[in-house]
C-alpha cells in the first residue's frame, strides 16, 4: 500500500472517528431518503474484494446488496478501483412508513454498522452461520399476511400495455445495421431529449449504447418499478452464451457489469454469479436480464445420491458470504442448513428461487412424514416463533414473483416486460367515470383536473378520481388533501395528463384500461405534436380538449372533442383587501401593478417574463408610480443551461430596476387569487399557452388582461375581453423548449403591439374597464363549473348512447 494511500485512509478513518489500527472494513452511510440507501464500504487489507451489506428497515432486514457501484470519490482518495459503492432502492412494501429509521451492516466475519456519524462503526462479536442468521432475521416475516394473494391482471386484458411494444408511431428512415425501438423505447428517446444522441437503427453498437442508457438511468431512476422493455430487447441483451459457450457473458453482463476477458474459467463463473446475484437487482433486471443459459448452468448440480444437492449458485452463495462460509457440506444437516439460509435471503431475493434444484426445493418445502425440512430449520435456528412455510411464501409473492411459476409477474402475454403486468387488476363494482391525474401537485394541469372534477361531481355519474404523479416533479400542494392513489375499474376512464406522460400511466399502473373507454384529456402548447407525444395519441379512444387550439391540433390522429374548461370558484376580497394581502412591502395603494405569473419548471422561453420586462420599461420609462411584478416560484429547481442563463438575466434587471419586483415562492390559492386582484392589470406575453388559467381567473376577478393572442388562451380571448398583443410565428430555438423539433414554430410576441397594449391599459380607463365587465361576464358564463358540467354530460350521454365501452 502507497503512502498516499495510506495516508488517505488515515484522514478517512480520522474524519469517521475511527483508530488508525488496522479494521476489517471502512465505510459510511451517504444517505437514506424516498427508499434509496446510498454509501461505501471498503476493504483496505483487499482492495480488490467487494464487500457485502446488508440493509435493514426499523431492525428488519429488507435488502444485501454488494458494493461495487463506481465512486469517482473513492478512486480519487486511492480506495482501490473507487468501485465500493452501493446505492440501493428498497421496495415501498418493505419500508414502514416515510420515518423508517435504515441501517447499514458491512458484513465481515465481525459486521459493522455503518453510519453517518463522525462516531467509530459498532463492532460485534464474530458471527458464525447460525448466530448470524438469527440476527439477520429475527422478526423479518412478522408483518407478512399468510392469505390469499392478489392476482394479477388476466393476460388476455393487457391489451393497452402490448400497445407500448407496438412499432414506434413515429416515421424514420429504415434501419441500417440496428433495429427500430419499439413504441415505449422510442417515445421515452424523444421525451427526454435523447434523439440526437441515441439511434439505435444505425448498428447493433449503437442499439446496445441506447439500451445500456435507459436501462442504467432511466431504468435505476423508476426502481422498484419495472421500465418496459420489448420481448426482443430482452433477447438482444440476454445473448452471449450459447451451448458450445455456457460461460460467455451475456450482453447485459458486458453493458451493466465488470466482465473478465480470456480469464480463467472459475474467473467467469464468478462474473456470471455475481451478475446473477447482485449486479443484476442492483440495476432492478433481475427478473429478466439474467440469462437462460446461466440461469441453468447456475441451477445445475453433481449427480449424486445425496439428499438436497447444493446447486453451483447455492455453493459459490455460502462461499461469497463471509459469516456464511465453512460448513461441511458432506453433512446432509449442513446441507439442509444452506438450502434454509438461501430461502430466507430468498425472500427479499425471489430471483434466487430460479437457481435452487427444483425437485429439491419442492422437497423442502413439504411435509414429509411430519413437519417439511423447511419448518424443522426454523424450529432449530429460531425456536417455536420462526417463519413458517406459508408466511415466507407470502413475502416473496408480496415483491410480485409467481411462486408457483417460478417467475416475475412482470410480461406480458406476448413476453414484453411491463410493471402493470405485475399488478392485480382492480375488482368491485365498476363506477361509471374514473379521473385520473396529477392533483396533489402545484401547476396549471393540476389545476385543471380539479376543476373537471368539480364538473364531473355535478353530474349524476358514480365517480372514482385518483392521484398519478409519476412525471411530475413539481412542488406538492399543501393546503388540500389529495386523492387516493388506488384505481377502481371504470365505465369511462379520463387520463388527465399530458400526451408524453400518458404513456407511463400505461405503463405503470394496473391494467383498467381493457374495459370501458379510455378518454385522454392533455393540454398541448404548440400547433404539432411533438414525436414524444405520438405514442400518447395511439393509447386512447378518444380526446378531449379545452380548447379548439389543441382540438385542430389533434383530430387529425384521434377522435377529439372541444369540452372546455372552467375557472376556479374566486371569491372576490375587493381590491384594497387583495392589495393589502398581497402585495405589503411590494406595492403602495397609488401604484399601478402589472403583474406577470409562470412556475419557472414550465419554461422561461414559453411564459418569457423577459418580454414582458422588455415591454414594460419600453412602456414606462419615467412613470414612478408603475410598477410590475414578476411571480414564479421553483427557480433553483431549474437545469437547463440556457434557462438558466435567462432567470440570471431576470435577476439582473430586478436588482437594477426597483420597479420591477420579482417573488419566487409558492402561494397557497388565497395568496394567489389576491395577487391577481389586487393587480392592476395581468400580462401573459407567451410564446405557447396550453389554455392560460391564469388569464381566465384575472378575468373572473375583473383584472384587464394583455395577453399573445396566440393558442388556447384564445379560446376566451378576444378583442371583446382583452388586450391583444400581435405576433408572428417563429421557429422555436434549440433549447428554448424542452420537447423541441426542427419544423416546430410558435408566436414572438410584437413588441412594439406590446408596449401600446400596456400603454392603453394604463391610460385608457373606458376600454379597460368594458373589456373587464365583458371578460368577467363571459367568464361567468361560458366558463362556470355549471357551464363546463353541462358539456361533459352531453359528451359522456353520447359515450353512453353509442355504446362505445367495451
Amino acid at each position: 500500500m502507497g503512502v498516499a494511500k495510506r495516508h488517505a485512509i488515515k484522514l478517512l478513518r480520522r474524519s469517521l472517528g475511527l483508530s488508525t489500527g488496522d479494521l476489517d472494513i471502512l465505510g459510511r452511510l451517504d444517505g437514506a431518503a424516498d427508499g434509496v440507501i446510498r454509501g461505501w464500504a471498503y476493504c483496505p487489507a483487499h482492495a480488490g474484494r467487494r464487500v457485502l451489506v446488508d440493509i435493514f428497515a426499523d431492525g428488519v432486514f429488507v435488502a444485501q446488496q454488494l458494493a461495487d457501484r463506481p465512486r469517482d470519490d473513492l478512486a480519487a482518495h486511492g480506495f482501490g478501483d473507487g468501485r465500493h459503492g452501493f446505492d440501493i432502492k428498497i421496495p415501498p412494501v418493505l419500508l414502514r412508513g416515510p420515518e423508517t429509521r435504515i441501517g447499514v451492516r458491512a458484513l465481515a466475519e465481525t459486521p459493522f454498522e455503518l453510519t453517518a456519524t463522525e462516531k467509530r462503526p459498532l463492532l460485534g462479536r464474530r458471527l458464525g452461520r447460525d448466530d448470524y442468521l438469527r440476527a439477520t432475521f429475527a422478526g423479518a416475516f412478522r408483518d407478512e399476511a399468510a392469505g390469499d394473494i392478489a392476482a394479477p391482471a388476466e393476460p388476455s386484458l393487457l391489451r393497452a400495455t402490448e400497445l407500448l411494444f407496438a412499432p414506434t408511431p413515429v416515421s424514420a428512415p429504415a434501419p441500417i445495421l440496428g433495429e427500430a425501438l419499439c413504441a415505449y423505447l422510442d417515445q421515452n428517446r424523444y421525451k427526454w431529449d435523447l434523439a440526437d444522441q441515441f439511434d439505435a437503427t444505425i448498428s447493433i453498437a449503437d442499439r446496445e449504447a441506447f439500451l445500456a442508457h435507459y436501462v442504467e438511468f432511466y431504468g435505476r431512476a423508476r426502481r422498484p418499478l419495472r421500465i418496459p422493455l420489448s420481448a426482443g430487447d430482452i433477447a438482444f441483451l440476454d445473448e452471449g452464451p450459447t451451448a458450445q459457450d455456457r460461460l460467455a457473458p451475456s450482453r447485459a453482463m458486458r453493458l451493466f457489469a465488470q466482465t473478465p476477458r480470456d480469464a480463467s474459467v472459475d474467473a467467469r463463473l464468478e462474473a456470471i454469479f455475481r451478475w446473477a446475484a447482485y449486479g443484476a437487482a442492483a440495476f432492478n433486471v433481475e427478473d429478466c436480464l439474467i440469462a437462460p443459459a446461466h440461469e441453468a448452468l447456475l441451477r445445475s448440480h453433481e449427480e449424486t445420491d445425496a439428499r438436497f444437492p447444493l446447486s453451483l449458485f447455492m455453493t459459490r452463495f455460502v462461499d461469497a458470504h463471509p459469516n456464511l462460509r465453512g460448513a461441511n457440506l458432506l453433512e446432509e444437516s449442513e446441507r439442509r442448513a444452506t438450502y434454509f439460509a438461501v430461502l430466507l435471503f430468498s425472500a427479499r431475493a425471489p430471483h434466487y428461487l430460479r437457481f435452487i434444484p427444483p425437485d429439491w426445493l419442492a422437497a423442502f418445502l413439504t411435509p414429509q412424514a411430519g413437519a417439511a425440512p423447511f419448518d424443522e430449520e426454523s424450529r432449530r435456528l429460531f425456536g417455536a416463533g420462526g417463519v413458517d412455510v406459508a408466511h415466507w411464501r407470502a413475502a416473496i409473492e408480496t415483491l410480485g414473483y409467481d411462486f408457483g411459476a417460478r417467475r416475475y409477474r412482470s410480461r406480458t402475454p406476448a413476453g414484453h416486460r411491463a410493471h402493470s403486468a405485475a399488478l392485480p387488476a382492480p375488482g368491485g363494482e365498476r363506477v361509471d367515470i374514473q379521473l385520473i391525474g396529477p392533483f396533489s401537485r402545484q401547476l396549471g394541469i393540476a389545476d385543471s383536473c380539479r376543476a373537471l372534477a368539480a364538473a364531473l361531481e355535478r353530474l349524476d355519474y358514480s365517480l372514482r378520481l385518483c392521484d398519478f404523479t409519476l412525471d411530475y416533479p413539481n412542488c406538492v400542494r399543501k393546503d388540500a388533501t389529495p386523492p387516493p392513489t388506488t384505481l377502481h375499474r371504470a365505465k369511462i376512464n379520463i387520463l388527465h395528463l399530458n400526451l408524453e406522460e400518458l404513456p407511463s400511466a400505461i405503463a405503470y399502473l394496473p391494467d383498467i384500461w381493457s374495459e370501458g373507454r379510455l378518454v385522454g384529456f392533455p393540454y398541448l402548447e404548440m400547433a404539432t405534436p411533438h414525436p414524444a407525444q405520438m405514442l400518447g395519441l395511439t393509447l386512447v379512444d378518444e380526446l378531449w380538449s379545452a380548447s379548439d387550439f389543441t382540438r385542430e391540433t389533434l383530430a387529425a390522429h384521434r377522435p377529439t372533442h372541444t369540452v372546455g374548461t372552467s375557472a376556479r370558484a374566486v371569491r372576490k376580497k375587493g381590491r384594497a383587501a387583495a392589495r393589502a394581502l398581497a402585495y405589503a412591502g411590494i406595492a403602495r395603494d397609488d401604484e399601478f401593478v402589472f403583474l406577470a405569473s409562470c412556475d419557472a419548471l414550465s419554461g422561461v422561453y414559453r411564459k418569457n417574463p423577459l418580454g414582458v420586462m422588455r415591454a414594460f420599461l419600453a412602456a414606462f420609462r419615467h412613470e414612478p408610480k408603475v410598477k410590475l411584478v414578476i411571480k414564479t416560484h421553483s427557480v433553483d429547481r431549474v437545469r437547463a443551461p440556457r434557462e438558466m442563463d435567462v432567470w440570471r438575466s431576470i435577476r439582473n434587471v430586478v436588482a437594477e430596476c426597483e420597479r420591477i419586483v420579482l417573488v419566487d415562492r409558492i402561494l397557497d390559492d388565497a395568496e394567489q387569487m389576491a395577487l391577481i386582484e389586487g393587480a392592476d392589470c395581468y400580462v401573459s406575453l407567451h410564446r405557447a399557452e396550453g389554455f392560460g388559467y391564469h388569464m381566465l381567473e384575472a378575468m373572473a376577478l375583473e383584472t384587464p388582461v394583455i395577453a399573445t393572442a396566440y393558442s388556447g388562451n384564445m379560446e376566451f380571448c378576444d378583442d371583446s375581453t382583452a388586450f391583444l398583443a400581435p405576433y408572428r410565428l417563429v421557429p422555436v430555438g434549440p433549447g428554448e423548449y424542452p420537447r423541441m423539433r426542427g419544423d416546430q414554430r410558435w408566436a414572438e410576441p410584437d413588441h412594439t403591439g406590446a408596449v401600446a397594449a400596456m400603454r392603453a391599459v394604463f391610460h385608457d380607463r373606458a376600454a379597460r374597464e368594458a373589456k373587464v365587465a365583458a371578460a368577467r361576464l363571459l367568464a361567468e358564463t361560458r366558463f362556470s363549473t355549471d357551464a363546463f358540467a353541462q358539456r361533459l354530460d352531453a359528451r359522456i350521454k353520447e359515450i353512453m348512447r353509442r355504446g362505445a365501452l367495451r
